[in-house]
């Protein structure tokens, strides 16, 4: 209930004791946040924000490029094989200097380029009349893989030993 003093201030009654005006200004005025502290608190939640968004964008980047990664060296053994063999199968045509063709796996796109480096003869033999045909050939493979879904492209290259 409210009352008034001789002074005519405002006064409240609480628990039998009186509060002036000065201390009811003063809790009022730290009962509350003020709009620079809840600027500064806003400022350093967004930025926390920020950070965190940057993390997991750059996080899902890395794990997008791993995966890939991972797809593709999977894949990779098979396509060798596939690769060597299909060298060792065209080189039967030993006037054959350069291979190429191209295939797919698992949605990788491979086109192959292969050139003899080296076709030699076996070892002659004492009761060889003429010497030997040139039969052993060395080949160097040039392959480019591309990611269909991605459009990413490795080259890589190896060599094959035919005979």
């Amino acid at each position: 209930m409210p009352l008034f003093c001789h002074s005519g201030y405002h006064t409240l009654h609480h628990s039998g004791c009186h509060l002036g005006q000065n201390a009811m200004a003063n809790s009022k005025s730290s009962s509350g946040f003020t709009l620079i502290e809840v600027l500064i608190a806003a400022v350093i939640l967004f930025s926390a924000l920020a950070v965190t968004a940057e993390l997991y964008s750059a996080s899902s980047l890395s794990s997008q490029k791993a995966s890939y990664k991972a797809h593709f060296y999977q894949i990779n053994p098979i396509a060798i094989t596939t690769i060597k063999a299909e060298v060792r199968s065209l080189s039967e045509n030993r006037k054959l200097t350069e291979l190429a063709s191209e295939f797919n796996i698992s949605g990788i796109h491979y086109q192959w380029q292969a050139q003899r480096i080296a076709f030699e003869p076996r070892a002659p033999d004492d009761e060889d009349s003429s010497p030997p045909r040139q039969q052993f050939g060395l080949f160097q493979v040039n392959v480019v893989a591309q990611n269909t879904q991605t459009d990413k492209i490795d080259e890589f290259q190896f060599r094959v030993a035919t005979w």
